[in-house]
């Protein structure tokens, strides 16, 4: 039994057929690859962000009791060396602080300031350039 299609015609129906399984399969590892290398990164971030919660906790704990003994040295220290009343140690004592933490909360902001998923965001717009380029050559 023959059939009444022409003879071309079964072939190019499996061609075009199987070229599109082939690029909805390309897409779909594309965007597995994507999700996987969004999924490493979120962990990395993950670790980074606890560290440096942890870390910013424990700086805080530490520069608390730091400065609480600090003060009150301070304090008997200018009112033992300078014969001040209490009132001008603790001004004087206030001012270093103040610059301290000045200098302290400066150092946080650049250290905090280290951008996350830079291999992510660098893939993106290396493929923006490229499909910008392939949208204006196909024009």
């Amino acid at each position: 039994m023959e059939s009444d299609a022409p003879v071309g015609a079964a072939t190019s129906r499996r061609t075009t057929s199987d070229s599109v399984q082939n690029g909805v399969a390309a897409i779909l590892r594309y965007l597995d690859l994507k999700l996987k290398l969004i999924g490493l990164e979120s962990k990395e971030a993950g670790v980074h962000l606890l560290v440096l919660a942890l870390l910013f906790v424990s700086t805080v704990l530490f520069f608390g009791g730091f400065f609480l003994m600090l003060i009150v040295f301070l304090l008997y220290f200018l009112m033992l060396i300078f014969h001040w009343e209490w009132g001008w140690s603790i001004l004087a004592c206030g001012g270093v602080l103040l610059a301290l933490s000045a200098i302290a909360g400066s150092i946080f902001r650049f250290r905090i300031t280290r951008p996350i998923f830079q291999t992510t965001l660098a893939e993106f717009q290396k493929e923006r350039e490229w499909f910008s380029r392939k949208t204006k050559k196909s024009e």
